[in-house]
């Protein structure tokens, strides 16, 4: 069989039109969300999502020509949405999450807030209840940003030294519920909060991917496989008391033997594996890769303490189970996993992850890991099975998949 960056690359040069038409049809009916990115997993055979975020942090790592792209696309998406004429999205403040010592994740905030500035007035905010007046925090490359505490204006958000938000952007994945102060707010809040992980589960993100995926391989005359992931949930299963783990290894072992057989139908001569994942939560926490139903009931304290708890001490009670995909994908002959940055849908990053610490199976989103922007790199430095552009195309394919995934979710909460 021949690599699937081969087989896509001239699948999308066949198909280019139906596929802009598939796009603009269901974007139409459902509104893309503000940002997005999405972790890519790609090992020859297959290149598919394993996770979609509504509230993404990296962008520090955008190259400057990266972020010239997203200025633009963020200035359409404000301008389509809220128009200036009727006096709006002419101030933004971006509510982040709570975090301090984190400095990469600051400069983040630092590399929004400029994409945001662009043609607007913008603030960080900060829901710190420590932070009283506006706190400055110096960063890694000699700059510096500052978090202004937030309070309510009547029924909108203002700062505290009286800068009144006529939108909100959100970069706050909500795991641990609503903040008191959006409770009766009509500021507009980008993306909604009800995608927020206190409500949005990743088992139905995919439910809704891999329904899109079936359309889009009927279009590109491919199985949806090659696209997409398997995956099953659990809804009751607490890591502490150790209950319903016997369900879980039953259902690790169901997805497995799913697994061989496409592996047997591919000829891929591996032994497949599943993550465990919080089915509501981020940042690379209470993720667990496992290869059999055994290891499951076998699991040790470890595990249970670091798959019980999310961000924000909230418990997990549900969890999915996702098949694994190795990845081939090497930047500077280092194991690189591909991540895509997007604004209204549209790509404005295809950064790459490197960790050194892990192997071609695991996440590399962990301790260690380096990110690299695909503008900023030479042929030579990459190892993607096809030049710069087309792999740029393949991958945007799959996200702005993922990214339409969302938007449907967004839509049906409405």
């Amino acid at each position: 069989m021949n690599q699937i960056t081969q087989i896509l690359s001239e699948k999308i040069s066949e198909n280019r039109e139906k596929i802009l038409q598939f796009f603009a049809e269901k974007f139409s009916k459902n509104p893309a969300l503000f940002y997005n990115s999405v972790d890519l997993r790609h090992n020859g055979v297959k290149i598919a999502p394993v996770d979609t975020n509504c509230f993404p942090a990296g962008f520090n790592n955008l190259c400057e020509a990266s972020k010239i792209a997203a200025k633009k696309i963020a200035d359409d998406f404000f301008n389509r949405n809220f128009p200036n004429e009727k006096g709006l999205a002419k101030k933004i403040i971006i509510v982040p999450e709570s975090h301090t010592r984190n400095l990469r994740y600051l400069q983040n905030l630092k590399n929004l807030s400029e994409i945001l500035a662009d043609k607007r007035e913008v603030k960080i905010g900060t829901l710190i209840a420590e932070i009283k007046t506006p706190t400055a925090f110096d960063l890694e490359d000699g700059s510096s940003i500052t978090l202004h505490p937030l309070v309510k204006n009547s029924e909108s958000l203002a700062t505290a030294d009286g800068f009144i938000a006529d939108v909100i952007v959100l970069n706050n994945d909500l795991t641990d519920g609503i903040p008191e102060i959006f409770i009766n707010l009509k500021t507009p809040i980008v993306p909604a909060k009800k995608m927020g992980w206190y409500l949005r589960t990743k088992s139905h993100h995919f439910d809704i991917y891999n329904r899109l995926a079936i359309e889009l391989a009927e279009i590109l005359k491919i199985d949806p496989w090659l696209i997409s992931s398997q995956h099953h949930s659990c809804d009751t299963v607490n890591f502490k008391e150790q209950t319903g783990i016997k369900c879980l290894a039953e259902k690790v072992d169901e997805l497995l033997e799913n697994l061989r057989q496409k592996y047997q139908e591919y000829g891929i001569d591996d032994e497949p594996y599943c993550y465990i994942k919080a089915d509501n939560g981020t940042y690379g926490i209470a993720v667990w890769p496992v290869f059999s139903g055994q290891e499951v009931l076998e699991i040790n304290k470890k595990e249970r303490n670091k798959m019980n708890m999310l961000k924000g001490s909230v418990q997990t009670q549900k969890v999915m189970i996702q098949e694994g995909i190795r990845t081939i994908d090497k930047i500077d002959g280092k194991i690189a996993e591909p991540m895509i940055y997007m604004i209204d849908s549209q790509v404005v990053g295809n950064l790459f992850r490197v960790n050194e610490s892990r192997d071609e199976k695991i996440s590399l989103n962990a301790s260690g890991a380096n990110f690299f922007d695909l503008r900023d790199l030479d042929e030579n430095q990459i190892k993607l099975g096809l030049e710069k552009n087309k792999i740029t195309e393949i991958y945007q394919l799959i996200a702005r998949l993922a990214a339409l995934a969302s938007a449907i979710e967004n839509s049906e909460n409405k």
